[in-house]
């Protein structure tokens, strides 16, 4: 199965946070999207085992697991990538710290991606993205033909019998 980075072309670097993630017993992308449903994801919780032991945020925080789903070492996995953009609205997300581990972990791009989705799709999160892409180095926005569609970053009720339901992006859960 090919990389995230080999999917878009890009090199491969070696992540510091990951070696991390692994000494805390998060071996693959299944295990990070375990540990960001037991943070609130619940929107990937089906089919999906529990970890028995999840590291707290105080030993990895949610930026670090955002960023983790987002590594161009891991398998492709469009999953991880949809997982990343809800949890990079929880609010224990400090969008510059976000930033700098995006740069560090060579992240950016996918992560622009996300954040340009939020701007134009998650009316209650504009600022928080703007921020981001803020602090982001800047780059024009590009076509993204491998990365989720921002359809896939929010839940899409569409009509119901009191009428049409708003599109809302998807965000952790207490």
């Amino acid at each position: 199965m090919p990389t995230l980075a080999e999917t878009l072309a890009t090199t491969t670097p070696v992540s510091a946070l990951l070696r991390k993630a692994r000494k805390l017993g998060l071996h693959d992308v299944d295990a990070l999207i375990a540990l960001a449903v037991a943070r609130g994801c619940s929107h990937y919780a089906p089919g999906r085992d529990s970890l028995p032991q999840p590291p707290t945020r105080q030993t990895l925080g949610d930026e670090e697991l955002t960023i983790l789903l987002l590594l161009g070492e891991n398998p492709y996995d469009p999953a991880a990538i949809r997982c990343a953009a809800q949890l990079a609205r929880s609010p224990h997300i400090d969008p510059k710290r976000l930033a700098r581990l995006a740069i560090m972990e060579k992240t950016e791009r996918v992560l622009a991606h996300i954040a340009h989705a939020g701007v134009a799709h998650d009316p209650d999160g504009t600022e928080f993205w703007q921020n981001l892409i803020d602090r982001l180095p800047s780059a024009a926005p590009r076509r993204e033909p491998n990365l989720p569609h921002w359809t896939r970053f929010v839940s899409m009720p569409g009509r119901q019998r009191g009428g049409t339901a708003p599109t809302r992006w998807l965000v952790p859960r207490p």
